[in-house]
């Protein structure tokens, strides 16, 4: 099966799961919060303990985090319409996401990026990215990045690079052999494989990480 057609299947995987969250936890957190309402509502009408009443409001808040969480999750995983959008113009609006999202501050700098790139490449560029974004937010322990993308020779370069805590390679190697904690690095790797290009992450506890992907504009 050709890459293209590898990763058509997959993001149709993606979209069903997405579908099924939506139809299913969603509206079942939705429906709890619905009622959970009401029954604030009429704890307040009544004389209860004193202590109900803020408990009842710390759980409609930790139903309205974890919803938002969610509906947020979901919102990232649909991804716009990429066929008559460039390259950039998808990474903008994905670290303007980023940005509105998490309050961190991503230097973007993209230069001589071809103007024609397929859509499988698009997408799997974007779902790297979204992944790596999301790592360097959760584990970097800083609040400013770097996302540069070019082109060089029919291929496409993109670096996401930080000067936060970084980590030991060798380690990180072991903990994806042993769990699933890192799924979403073995997702970034397996869709530079499938557009047959090159995946590189060089790090040192202290020094920070950098990510480097090259992929065909084409496959």
């Amino acid at each position: 099966m050709q890459a293209h057609s590898i990763l058509s299947i997959t993001e149709e995987e993606l979209s069903r799961i997405v579908l099924d969250i939506h139809d299913g936890p969603v509206q079942y957190q939705f429906t709890a919060l619905s009622l959970l309402a009401e029954i604030q509502n009429e704890v307040q009408q009544t004389q209860p303990r004193s202590d109900l009443a803020p408990r009842l409001a710390q759980v409609a808040m930790l139903l309205e985090s974890s919803l938002y969480e969610i509906r947020s999750f979901l919102g990232a995983f649909r991804p716009p319409e990429f066929r008559k959008r460039s390259l950039i113009s998808i990474f903008e609006g994905l670290i303007f996401q980023h940005e509105e999202w998490t309050h961190n501050t991503v230097e973007f700098v993209a230069e001589h990026v071809p103007a024609e790139v397929m859509l499988p490449v698009k997408i799997a560029l974007y779902r790297i990215l979204q992944e790596a974004l999301s790592n360097t937010y959760r584990h970097a322990g800083v609040e400013q990045y770097t996302v540069r993308v070019w082109g060089d020779d029919g291929d496409i370069c993109l670096t996401v690079t930080d000067e936060g805590c970084g980590f030991d390679p060798a380690q990180l190697a072991q903990k994806l052999d042993e769990n699933t904690q890192h799924i979403g690095l073995r997702g970034m790797k397996e869709r530079v494989a499938l557009l047959g290009g090159a995946f590189h992450l060089t790090s040192q506890p202290g020094q920070g990480t950098r990510l480097f992907i090259r992929v065909p504009a084409s496959v």
